[in-house]
């Protein structure tokens, strides 16, 4: 607490009017001035106070955010941090190709047939 919100408190407390019976009038006004002037100061220190208050609130939210935006920066920063889970990469791009296979059949012979790797002639046919 601060002395300001200490003399503010203890303001209230000495409002009781001293006994003015042997004050003169000029006295006695001077005595009412000091008192009102007391009292605008205390209402006074109390704005000052609640906007103190308020004030403090707005910083506290802004350092909290503060906070939770430093802490997203670094998550971003270091992805190995981040909770998420992994992506899945593609599998990697082969860059030999394959000859494309092609359905090849034994076409049927025309003409003299071999049989057992014997040699043909011009003669023997079928």
């Amino acid at each position: 607490m601060t002395n300001i919100e200490t003399f503010a408190e203890a303001l209230p407390a000495r409002e009781v009017m001293p006994p003015t019976l042997g004050l003169s009038p000029e006295d006695r006004d001077v005595l009412l001035g000091i008192q009102s002037g007391q009292q605008k100061t205390a209402a006074e220190i109390a704005e000052l106070n609640r906007n103190v208050d308020a004030q403090q609130a707005e910083l506290k939210r802004i350092s909290d955010q503060i906070a939770a935006l430093t802490q997203r920066i670094e998550e971003l920063q270091n992805p190995a941090l981040v909770a998420s889970p992994p992506i899945a990469s593609p599998p990697p791009v082969r860059t030999t190709s394959k000859p494309a296979k092609r359905d090849v059949r034994p076409s049927k012979p025309q003409g003299p047939v071999s049989v057992g790797g014997a040699q043909l002639t011009g003669t023997e046919q079928r």
